[in-house]
């Protein structure tokens, strides 16, 4: 019963999702968490509520606090699933989506590799959600990676 209920509290999230109601859909979404959260732990579907709750966050331009509920919902996709499922490659694409939006471009370029390479693995080539990440890790290795080179100011060299 948990579980259908749960679907229910996710599918009418979406269906406030898709008319942009935000604030409906996010009530939704967390209304499903409570009961996904009653749910086995090793249920792969409780990890549909985080995975929609970080997806309305991401939207609203909540991007720390969107990576936190992607990672609980990775957590439990791999425990349950695995990482060479598409439901997980779904989390590693919109993880490295937040760490795109802040900056933190190595381990957004990390994250949308292993959804590509899931991805290509389970679709091939030509499906919708490999090109799209493909085309996210193409944009992004244009950027420059994130790393940062500090120099110590040399100190005088004491003389004996």
């Amino acid at each position: 019963a948990e579980g259908v209920m749960l679907y229910y509290y996710v599918a009418l999230g979406g269906v406030y999702e898709s008319a942009g109601l935000q604030e409906l859909a996010l009530a939704c979404f967390c209304e499903g968490q409570l009961v996904g959260d009653k749910l086995s732990s090793r249920a792969p579907e409780s990890a549909l509520s985080y995975a929609a709750i970080g997806g309305i966050l991401f939207h609203l331009e909540q991007y720390t606090v969107a990576l936190n509920f992607f990672d609980k919902a990775l957590a439990i996709r791999e425990e349950t699933l695995g990482d060479v499922h598409m439901d997980t490659a779904l989390l590693f694409n919109n993880i490295a989506c937040c760490y795109d939006m802040l900056d933190r471009v190595t381990e957004a370029v990390e994250s949308f590799q292993k959804a590509k390479d899931v991805f290509t693995y389970e679709y091939g080539l030509t499906h919708p959600r490999t090109t799209t990440v493909l085309r996210n890790l193409s944009r992004i290795r244009q950027r420059r990676l994130d790393f940062s080179i500090k120099f110590e100011p040399r100190k005088p060299t004491p003389c004996a």
